[in-house]
């Protein structure tokens, strides 16, 4: 790929120069011309190592996966996450709750777990806490895909 990289800069550079010098009788439309086709010859050349079935692709051997830089996005994405289901806690149910989401540090940052420990369920009856939470539960666990536990 470097060689191919290279020898793209070196036509153009070489059709640049010649472009430069040639005189401007018929002499000077040839060499442009000249130079036009070398240039895509040179660009035209993995499409032939591409039928002759020989290899074009970037070898992945030295590519390691960044397991800091996922477990940031993953921290941060959580945390966008937390933030949004508490202010869904206090404007659907009027309660005050604190929220951990988990997320796998993988490509997908898919859930594993919401916890919300709820601090202050605001007014409700004398049952309905309870219900409450069985309900709140089941949204998170629907919604997010992922257990969820609430207390």
């Amino acid at each position: 790929m470097q060689s191919y990289i290279l020898a793209i800069v070196g036509i153009v550079l070489l059709t640049a120069v010649i472009t430069i010098i040639a005189p401007s009788g018929k002499m000077g439309k040839f060499l442009k011309g000249a130079t036009k086709l070398a240039i895509l010859f040179v660009m035209l050349m993995p499409i032939r190592s591409l039928l002759a079935e020989e290899s074009f692709a970037v070898s992945g051997e030295n590519i390691a996966q960044d397991d800091e830089y996922l477990a940031y996005c993953a921290r941060e994405l959580a945390a966008e996450d937390a933030a949004a289901i508490m202010v869904r806690m206090e404007e659907e149910y009027g309660i005050e709750a604190s929220v951990r989401v988990e997320r796998n540090t993988d490509a997908t940052f898919s859930y594993q777990k919401i916890t919300v420990l709820i601090s202050d369920f605001g007014i409700s009856g004398e049952d309905e806490h309870i219900y409450m939470i069985e309900k709140i539960e089941a949204e998170l666990e629907a919604y997010y895909n992922c257990d969820a536990e609430i207390s």
